[in-house]
């Protein structure tokens, strides 16, 4: 699917388009389908960069209510480490519209490479092997997991919205595409400090 994208001269109002203007939109209605890529150029409403930051949006709005989660069960470490990974989350939209990177970063204290090898070795770190999810999580846990979920959803969204067309295997943002991942990585190890004790998943994760 083609996608498309019009920059207008800044303060000055969009043409009404014509049958002949921009391919086959032809009605001003049928502006309500675009919005704004960058400053003053528009583009499809379901173009690539646009869904990114859309799962972007719901990744935060879900953190949120994780937090207010974490507030009812008296969790406060829970609504607080969620808010380190809230703020983190929330300098990524800026850093792709702005076109800056996303720089070095650490999230509860640890590089992406420790992230990374906690998740993978979790019987090293925790004392326990991957984790089948199960209801015995309880409600937090199984928060965190739908998190993951987003995190993983919007890193895949982030792979086709910024994928270099000169050469499919690259990506222009491999930062952000890095910090989603542990993002990812994160809610799945902060599972394991949140796992009640009453943890009893029937069967096994099979990895």
């Amino acid at each position: 699917m083609l996608h498309y994208s019009w920059t207008f001269p800044p303060k000055v109002a969009a043409p009404i388009p014509t049958p002949n203007a921009w391919c086959s939109i032809d009605t001003m209605s049928k502006l309500e389908g675009f919005t704004h890529l960058h400053g003053n150029q528009l583009t499809e409403k379901d173009s690539p960069v646009i869904v990114f930051r859309g799962k972007l949006d719901t990744l935060c709005a879900m953190i949120l209510e994780a937090q207010l989660l974490g507030e009812q069960a008296g969790n406060g470490a829970f609504t607080d480490d969620l808010q380190e990974i809230l703020e983190f989350t929330r300098r990524i939209l800026p850093a792709e519209y702005k076109g800056t990177p996303m720089g070095e970063f650490r999230l509860l204290g640890m590089t992406g490479e420790e992230l990374r090898d906690r998740c993978r070795q979790p019987e090293r770190h925790f004392g326990h092997g991957h984790l089948l999810m199960d209801k015995s999580m309880g409600a937090l846990c199984l928060r965190l997991n739908l998190l993951r979920s987003l995190a993983r959803e919007a890193e895949i969204s982030a792979v086709r919205a910024f994928r270099d067309p000169s050469s499919p295997a690259q990506s222009r943002r491999p930062d952000i595409l890095e910090a989603l991942n542990r993002l990812s990585s994160l809610f799945y190890v902060l599972t394991y400090k949140y796992l009640p004790t009453a943890y009893s998943p029937q069967g096994s994760a099979g990895i």
